[in-house]
């Protein structure tokens, strides 16, 4: 048995448990089908050409390659074996189950990256992998695919695909893909309609299954808000001294925190190490010990993982307590997602409650007397419309208007009622209903707005250009820059104020709160850039930003006559 599976660098013991536990597998296997860890544990001995496959030091992994429930979300921390198994679950549903899988990555180039990066080296290092890849020359008459955007395993196929989807909600590259298994991988990457395009790919399968992989970014947001749906799985662990079974969690290495939750003082400290106490009998545990999967909401139908690398052989938890101290909420953001797997909002990145509740007046809503207001309108299945006075004296800039409308004339009316000077609205994705209301203000009033969707930001001396000529009437936002503009109007100069009845609109504060300012590498420089990112329905938030910058619109003089 022990040379069915001979991995370079294991001990003869590690050999011999691992053959033991395969002996163990195959005897329970029915009617000749192998399961999946069986299959990867037989058919990719190595991962790449460098990198043996040892489930000896990722005891964690056997649960999940366990795992045949349908839809399974896995909450990651980074480097911690989960790519690899979307791999093997990939050529094994292929090879073995005869089936479809539809991979998806945020990205083209993310999808043209992990081809060469993760799928080449694999095999490259199986040589079953090889044989069973249908190449474009085949011997045999069969058709192969492209190397990068697909792979035909056998008769089926992985067909990789970007995750983009266009202001309108359209995924062209998604569609027309027949799919048994849809693989969702670095979902918080992605816009969050990929869920739902993907999953109408599955519409014709017996299968139907569903795997969703990311390291978390934000609370309720992605990956978070799948596994806020699951059965919450952690790896639990007994402690060797009183038995009581317990999930890792940073609290068990940390005696103490500051009042900015950086660690102050922790097990292990005056040894130069960190190390986990029990949270019963306060004895150290061992942190890699045997442990397993327990659901915390066993009766949900989505099945959730959340691996971490305070379980992992090859990372020293010092380096996360050390790593935490920082002061950086960014850097700070990187350790919880990375490293712990878990959701976290850096301080000034999200507003709250408090920080709105701060820009409440005594005041009605309702026109004003000798004031020309403007206002933004956000076009989804209805308008959200944001009017707001022009600025005082103190610089405070008072809502006079929050609500929603349902058809063009109802615009029309609220607009001519409050006699706003300047509107702009979205021009997607309903481009023929904001014409229409342009036509009804041929003064110039209403303005149809487009977003710059680039990483970089504009590089012009204003986040806006105004497009005047007079079959356009269009204004083109930064999006970055001019949402940037308008949460300072609620973070720091408390510019943004409204009544105390703004708690009467249905949803205005939690469409402010949705949007979380963050920083992503440019995909080709690498550089850090600014980025806004939605966990929810923003209308309200895009309504303010046109708003504003409804403000900015100065008309020109007509010319003189000669």
């Amino acid at each position: 048995m022990i040379d069915t599976y001979d991995p370079e660098g294991l001990t003869l013991d590690q050999k011999r448990k691992l053959a033991m536990m395969l002996y163990k597998r195959r005897s329970l296997n029915h009617l000749g089908y192998q399961p999946l860890l069986d299959w990867t544990i037989v058919n990719r001995r190595k991962i790449d050409p460098r990198i043996c496959f040892d489930l000896t030091k990722h005891q964690y992994l056997v649960g999940i390659y366990d795992c045949t429930d349908k839809h399974i979300a896995i909450m990651k921390a980074g480097q911690v074996g989960v790519s690899e198994y979307a791999i093997s679950k990939a050529f094994h549903a292929c090879d073995v189950r005869q089936a479809n899988v539809f991979y998806v990555m945020p990205s083209q180039p993310d999808v043209y990256d992990f081809s060469q990066m993760r799928f080449g080296p694999a095999l490259e290092a199986s040589q079953y992998l090889e044989d069973i890849v249908v190449a474009g020359n085949a011997k045999d008459g069969r058709r192969g695919a492209d190397r990068t955007a697909m792979r035909r395993i056998r008769d089926s196929f992985i067909v990789f695909r970007g995750g983009r989807v266009d202001k309108e909600g359209r995924a062209k590259q998604l569609k027309s893909v027949p799919a048994d298994i849809v693989v969702r991988d670095e979902l918080d990457e992605m816009d969050q309609r990929v869920i739902e395009i993907s999953r109408k790919r599955l519409g014709h399968s017996l299968i139907k299954e569903e795997l969703d992989i990311s390291t978390p970014t934000f609370e309720g947001f992605g990956i978070h808000a799948v596994w806020g749906e699951s059965d919450q799985r952690e790896w639990v662990i007994p402690c060797p001294h009183c038995g009581r079974k317990q999930f890792l969690t940073i609290e068990h290495f940390v005696t103490e925190f500051d009042d900015l939750k950086r660690p102050i003082t922790w097990h292990g400290m005056d040894d130069g190490e960190a190390w986990a106490v029990c949270e019963k009998c306060h004895k150290q545990l061992d942190r890699l010990a045997s442990g397993e999967w327990v659901a915390t909401y066993p009766d949900t139908p989505i099945t959730g993982f959340h691996p971490t690398k305070l379980h992992t052989y090859h990372n020293d938890p010092l380096d996360i307590v050390m790593a935490l101290r920082t002061t950086n909420e960014e850097r700070r953001k990187e350790i919880y997602n990375q490293d712990l797997g878990l959701p976290y909002t850096p301080a000034g990145a999200r507003l709250t409650d408090t920080i709105l509740d701060q820009l409440k007046r005594n005041y009605a809503f309702g026109p004003q007397v000798d004031t020309r207001p403007f206002a933004g309108i956000d076009v989804g299945k209805v308008f959200h419309i944001i009017i707001r006075a022009p600025a005082r004296t103190d610089g405070e800039r008072p809502l006079l208007f929050a609500g929603e409308a349902f058809t063009t004339d109802e615009v029309v009316s609220i607009l001519k009622a409050y006699r706003v000077k300047t509107a702009v609205i979205d021009a997607l994705p309903e481009t023929r209903e904001a014409r229409k209301l342009q036509a009804k203000f041929p003064n110039g009033t209403v303005w149809l707005s487009y977003y710059s969707l680039s990483e970089t930001g504009s590089k012009g001396i204003e986040p806006w250009e105004w497009d005047r000529r007079k079959d356009k009437k269009l204004v083109n936002l930064d999006r970055t820059r001019t949402l940037a503009e308008t949460m300072a109007g609620f973070f720091d100069l408390e510019t943004n104020v409204y009544p105390a009845a703004i708690d009467s609109i249905q949803d205005y504060y939690n469409h402010l709160k949705s949007t979380v300012r963050t920083t992503r590498k440019h995909g080709r420089s690498g550089n850090e850039v600014a980025a806004y990112v939605a966990n929810g329905p923003d209308h309200y938030l895009h309504a303010e930003n046109y708003c504003l910058v409804a403000s900015k619109h100065i008309r020109k003089a007509p010319k003189a006559k000669t």
